[in-house]
């Protein structure tokens, strides 16, 4: 770890109290004019500190930048264990490779940037610097039915944690959130099944959330993308967000048998009540979801099915 990031973990973790100068010299034993080129390093990367005489410095806004420790501190007693990249071709594909050579439940991926990001049905999925990035590996003891829940779970979760930065956002079955009508967050969920015994041997559960504006998003994007920032006006933290969402999936997975992230699901559904066109040419009216988060259809002829795999478009 750099001076730079050690200075900023102190900053992240003193929580609005000033840090001496002195001290964070003594700590790291360097000079205070090696300090205080950290602290000036860090503005330049945005983050707003202010030095008073005799107090130190103290970090007045928690600026939009990754770090280790102060992350570790959030996600204290959860059991996450995080590996970050600056850059990284697509999480989803290194946390399927730890996978398969036994890496532990609950092992995070995370990028600033993904170069070949995956989206579902083999699509690509856009990851420009200014987004938050994950994939984490569960290995739920669970049939392999349960696979959409575990997708509509994470779904819940997302949309928890962005409620408690006063963001209220809608889940489109079945795994994109939107706000104000335009995608900011997409969920991909990967895995390895034991067929036998039909049972998941392990998901990877890529989770990709526009935090900010994308000068580059192509033209084709623009009319369904978004991020948080334009819509909302707000700056999240990826540190603050990553484990937001992090704490919430355990306590959905957690209760997952008792489907405490169905309600959460079906209130917060842009989908029901839509007329929708599935990737199969099926149409018909969206009125509900089973226990396992399959979308429920009544088609024209007044006969009901239920979607347990693909996508649903709404057209009406």
């Amino acid at each position: 770890m750099s001076l730079k990031e050690k200075v900023l973990s102190e900053l992240l973790l003193s929580a609005g109290k000033y840090c001496s100068g002195g001290q964070l010299s003594e700590d790291y034993g360097v000079s205070r004019t090696a300090v205080w080129k950290a602290i000036e390093q860090l503005k330049a990367q945005g983050c707003q500190i202010e030095a008073v005489t005799n107090k130190g410095y103290l970090l007045k806004e928690i600026p939009d930048i990754y770090n280790q420790q102060y992350l570790e501190s959030l996600l204290h007693g959860t059991g996450f264990q995080v590996q970050h990249y600056a850059e990284i071709d697509s999480t989803n594909r290194l946390a399927k490779d730890l996978a398969a050579q036994n890496a532990p439940s609950r092992t995070v991926i995370t990028a600033d940037v993904q170069t070949a990001g995956r989206g579902r049905m083999g699509k690509s999925f856009h990851s420009p610097t200014g987004g938050l990035y994950m994939s984490v590996i569960v290995k739920p003891d669970l049939p392999l039915s349960a696979t959409m829940s575990i997708t509509a779970c994470t779904a819940s979760a997302v949309h928890k944690a962005l409620e408690e930065f006063g963001i209220v956002t809608q889940i489109k079955w079945v795994n994109d959130l939107f706000l104000n009508g335009r995608k900011i967050c997409g969920i991909l969920s990967e895995g390895s099944f034991n067929a036998e015994l039909l049972k998941m041997d392990y998901l990877v559960i890529g989770i990709g959330v526009n935090l900010h504006a994308d000068p580059y998003l192509p033209e084709e994007l623009k009319p369904i993308v978004t991020d948080l920032e334009t819509e909302t006006g707000k700056k999240i933290n990826k540190c603050q967000l990553l484990a937001a969402i992090l704490k919430n999936m355990k306590k959905y997975f957690d209760e997952i048998q008792q489907k405490t992230y169905l309600k959460i699901y079906a209130e917060n559904s842009c989908t029901l009540g839509h007329r929708v066109r599935t990737d199969t040419g099926l149409e018909g009216q969206a009125t509900g979801f089973t226990e396992e988060a399959g979308l429920k259809l009544r088609l024209d002829d007044g006969t009901e099915t239920v979607l347990s795999t693909g996508s649903a478009q709404i057209i009406d």
